[in-house]
């Protein structure tokens, strides 16, 4: 015991020694630092995410990293930020002092001394989705191939000489012109790529392999150095060793594995919610006796799908989330009341709650369905349950709502599910009702050959997030959280907990128990495989059910229910999307709202349903009128408008013009010609997405002021 105790500070001094080198400059590269305290620095604007704009201030991995280099060295970096070609080129020509995300490679090594890689990341090739089987560098033969200007191994596929390499400045530019099939492939690495994908909601692209050349494995990233700055090269790979294994990880789990590896996706927040997330715990409650939504199981642990979900929540975020326990769902809501719990993962919006709760989207959704005892017949209606004793959990959302849709039910509140089932299985309730999820979740494990799944009622359980009414930032934060959960994510969580199978064996202990023959035998099993095969007939349909309202309520989210555009948020987010882009791309974009001219008389004359068919030919002639890269959307009533990415309002005036042309020609059925105006604009410095749709208003307003059937540009 003696030796260990001797042996414990050398064991902790080679601990630390594994985990950083000591951070010890020399004389002469003290002098430098003072005599030379500000470095110059080229990062890019559009390498995610290591280094990228969000809402027009530049961050990532290497920025994180470039401070905590700053703050161990007691240097100042100013940066130039560039497109890759751009700042290699500054390099170059010994404009700046250093680069950053360079990788190795001899062709480099006179003008560039290198620090050891920070970051190693796969590159990727990506194909479009109709590409075929990909069977290796042989597929890529003769097909026009997407890659960045002086990337690292751009040399070894020159030597190749098997590809038709098509040269990018940009990131955005090489994904787009993938997607809309300018090229057949393209090489980068997998994070900028995948966020990419995600931002823009591309969805015809897929991963085709890892790029293995003789010479190239991985995108090794590195600050380069000038050779004749040898001393700052020192100081550089000094401060990068002196970083902890620690802090490596921790800005790895920041930058990197939000993007990469979350199924949902990375969250773009502003500095308000940065802040709040970076000092507040979030305290929620969930329901203890709710599985498979949620609940606690033997051992006090938080398990079911709002568990996922608040595990989700954590890695979206990097926030930290605690769980405050309660006996009931009661107690849960009385919690959050008195401000000991910050939020509900699950909860329905219901006009009572709202006076103490905010809401977000809700973004689940499902059937509630009604259980009784295997000799009921089968339930098609609420209304079929009149003048009976009907169980609903104490406090849930739907009992207000029952009692005033169905006044003659007699619903008997209970204290958990357990509690109602138990009740009908008693024969003291008639029936108890409850979600599908719920219901069959504990039809698994108990009351087979007791209850059964009877009917489903007209009402859906639709969940939210509740957040307490006073914390406003904490709800802005979730709802950007539910805005990028994919439907894939949903699902996956879902059936996770529901996977619902009745195909089991049964115990035939209590059969034979009152059983007298094989005749009576036989025919209750019939009997009871009957039952069993018509409730999961009626699970399936409710499963298919949600399913699909779920896919609906997707589609109705991004588009506009009549003429099947994009709706006036999606439109929102995609003015938003080019915005953010100008910070970087400097290449403009142009915005119209068009109307339809005198379409009130369209309606007054041949009703409103003649109208709704005008609408949809109108949105059909400006989908056939606009190039691939244009968005069109429906922004309300008669109002639509377009997105023209990356165009100048010279090349958009004859676009729109023809566009007029198109419609004024066009013989609408059954009544003929009709004719719209058209508000031009094209994108400021420091426009907002009210500014520029305000703009195109008034030119379309002049448009009709001046005799409508023109396009004005304001």
């Amino acid at each position: 015991m003696k030796k260990l105790f001797m042996l414990l500070p050398f064991l902790l001094l080679c601990s630390v020694a594994s985990t950083a080198k000591p951070l010890i400059f020399t004389e002469e590269e003290k002098r430098f630092i003072k005599n030379n305290p500000v470095v110059t620095v080229g990062v890019m604007p559009d390498f995610t995410p290591f280094s990228y704009y969000v809402e027009g201030e530049v961050v990532g991995y290497e920025h994180d990293l470039l401070n905590i280099i700053a703050k161990k060295s007691g240097l100042t970096f100013e940066k130039h930020i560039d497109k890759w070609t751009s700042i290699y080129n500054l390099f170059k020509n010994k404009e700046l002092d250093v680069i950053s995300s360079i990788s190795y490679k001899k062709y480099r090594e006179p003008f560039t001394v290198f620090t050891s890689p920070y970051y190693n990341i796969p590159i990727m090739i990506f194909v479009k989705d109709d590409f075929g089987e990909y069977e290796g560098l042989k597929s890529l033969a003769k097909k026009r191939v997407g890659v960045l200007k002086d990337v690292f191994y751009i040399k070894e596929l020159e030597d190749l000489g098997t590809m038709d390499l098509i040269y990018y400045d940009s990131y955005d530019e090489l994904t787009k012109d993938l997607v809309f099939g300018k090229i057949d492939a393209l090489m980068q690495n997998l994070p900028n790529i995948n966020h990419l994908i995600k931002k823009n909601l591309y969805n015809n692209i897929k991963l085709a392999s890892e790029l293995s050349l003789p010479n190239t494995k991985r995108e090794d990233l590195r600050f380069g150095v000038q050779p004749e700055k040898s001393i700052l090269s020192s100081i550089l790979q000094k401060s990068l060793s002196s970083i902890s294994k620690r802090e490596m990880e921790a800005l790895s789990d920041k930058w990197i594995g939000s993007i990469k590896e979350y199924p949902g996706g990375h969250i773009d927040l502003n500095d308000v919610e940065k802040a709040y997330i970076n000092t507040h715990t979030i305290k929620y409650c969930i329901n203890p006796s709710g599985l498979p939504f949620e609940g606690l199981n033997e051992d006090g642990e938080h398990v079911g799908m709002s568990s996922d979900y608040y595990h989700l929540f954590e890695q979206m975020l990097s926030a930290k989330f605690e769980l405050v326990k309660t006996r009931t769902w009661n107690e849960s809501v009385e919690f959050i009341k008195q401000k000991k719990c910050d939020m509900l993962a699950l909860s329905m919006e219901t006009p009572e709650r709202k006076a103490f709760l905010n809401f977000t989207d809700h973004y689940l959704d499902v059937p509630l369905v009604v259980a009784t005892r295997v000799n009921v017949p089968f339930i098609n209606q609420a209304l079929d349950l009149e003048g009976e004793k009907v169980g609903i959990i104490r406090g849930d959302a739907f009992v207000k709502i029952l009692r005033e849709k169905y006044p003659s039910l007699k619903l008997i509140e209970v204290d958990d599910i357990y509690d109602g089932l138990d009740k009908v299985k008693s024969g003291e309730l008639f029936a108890y009702i409850d979600t599908l999820a719920s219901i069959g979740y504990e039809f698994q494990s108990k009351y087979f050959g007791e209850l059964k799944i009877a009917g489903k009622i007209s009402e859906n359980l639709e969940l939210s997030i509740a957040v307490r009414k006073d914390d406003v930032t904490l709800l802005g934060v979730l709802q950007k959280v539910v805005n990028s959960i994919t439907n894939e994510r949903h699902r996956k969580i879902f059936t996770r907990w529901i996977p619902i199978k009745y195909e089991q064996d049964v115990d035939y202990k209590i059969v034979w128990q009152v059983v007298l023959g094989v005749f009576v035998f036989l025919t209750l099993m019939l009997y009871w495989n009957r039952k069993i095969t018509k409730a999961n007939t009626l699970l399936r349909q409710a499963q298919k059910d949600i399913e699909e309202k779920n896919k609906e309520l997707n589609r109705l989210a991004l588009t506009d229910n009549l003429t099947a555009l994009f709706n006036r948020r999606k439109l929102e987010e995609i003015i938003r999307s080019e915005i953010d882009k100008q910070s970087y791309l400097k290449r403009g974009f142009c915005l119209s709202i068009l109307d339809i001219d005198h379409f009130k008389s369209v309606n007054d004359k041949y009703g409103h349903q003649r109208g709704d068919s005008v609408l949809i030919e109108f949105s059909n002639v400006l989908k056939d009128s606009l190039r691939k890269s244009d968005y069109v959307g429906r922004y309300g009533g008669e109002e639509f408008i377009i997105v023209f990415p990356e165009s100048s309002i010279e090349d958009v005036t004859l676009i729109v013009e023809k566009i007029r042309l198109k419609i004024s020609q066009h013989d609408f059925e059954a009544i003929d010609h009709r004719t719209a105006s058209f508000g031009l604009t094209s994108f400021k410095q420091g426009d907002t997405i009210e500014t520029m749709i305000k703009r195109a208003d008034i030119a379309l307003y002049e448009a009709k002021k001046s005799g409508r059937n023109k396009v004005v540009i304001l």
